[in-house]
């Protein structure tokens, strides 16, 4: 039996105590044997080095420009045959790490992995099942075109080899959210993924994070990175700004009603009572 890889886990994280234990033990339970866990702190003042610490992690603790500056940190430290990225409040599901180290050893030429996320709420409940049973469609048929058409990828699931990670190079911090985009295209470059079909990590997605509060100017960035790395494919790059501009305004009417549900059920605009 192939031997599975060595891999090396990288969390940027700043004033993470809130959440980063439940990323931290789903690290730890994995009970991977050859692992190695990175936490890039960028001089938090809430403790979360020393909590991190606490959990065996190599902690590197220090101001830095932001995320993919940290990660690019991480990846300077990593010793992993593999590496991977999970934020402070994200984690991977039970058995992850083990898929995917298999997947590796089982497909030695592969020179990245990536599997299912699930996408929960701040107290860990799973939502948006549509959205990931779309993605996952959308996984199970990678090709580089249909990838540069939207992002399906998701990053807490996805895993790279170290060396190609060094051929194509770290994270571009010109982009403050698809900084990841542009990474697993130009790993995409190399070759197509291997697809594992079982949950890998669970996202995080609540109010007051990137994902919601800068959505617009994250798919302003889908659209600046397919054009960049869309050579030959520009009808894929035409079906991302579409997509991309039809998911803001789908974003835009959804929020338009949840606001005028809240403010309906605290009787604010509500016409004035008669008797």
């Amino acid at each position: 039996m192939t031997e599975l890889p060595s891999i090396s886990v990288i969390t940027p994280c700043l004033n993470a105590a809130a959440t980063i234990r439940e990323t931290l033990e789903s690290v730890r339970d994995q009970g991977y044997p050859r692992l190695e866990h990175i936490v890039v702190d960028g001089d938090s003042a809430d403790g979360t080095p020393e909590i991190a610490a606490g959990f065996g992690a190599r902690v590197m603790s220090e101001p830095d420009r932001g995320r993919p500056d940290a990660a690019n940190k991480g990846i300077a430290l990593a010793t992993g045959d593999v590496v991977a990225f999970l934020n402070a409040d994200d984690r991977y599901e039970p058995g992850a790490l083990e898929r995917i180290g298999r997947a590796f050893a089982d497909h030695p030429d592969a020179q990245w992995v990536t599997g299912y996320c699930r996408i929960v709420d701040g107290d860990g409940r799973e939502i948006r099942h549509g959205v990931t049973r779309y993605k996952q469609w959308l996984l199970r048929r990678w090709s580089y075109g249909l990838y540069l058409t939207q992002n399906f990828v998701s990053d807490p699931a996805t895993f790279v080899r170290r060396e190609a990670l060094e051929r194509v190079g770290g994270l571009d911090g010109r982009y403050s959210t698809s900084h990841d985009y542009d990474l697993w295209l130009r790993v995409g470059r190399l070759g197509p993924p291997v697809v594992v079909e079982a949950p890998i990590a669970a996202f995080r997605m609540q109010e007051g994070t990137l994902s919601m509060d800068g959505f617009e100017g994250q798919f302003r960035e889908h659209e600046e990175i397919a054009r960049h790395h869309g050579d030959g494919h520009r009808a894929a790059v035409m079906v991302n700004a579409v997509t991309s501009r039809l998911i803001v305004l789908i974003y835009r009417a959804l929020r338009g009603v949840r606001t005028l549900r809240a403010r309906r059920r605290r009787g604010v605009g509500a016409p004035p009572r008669t008797t």
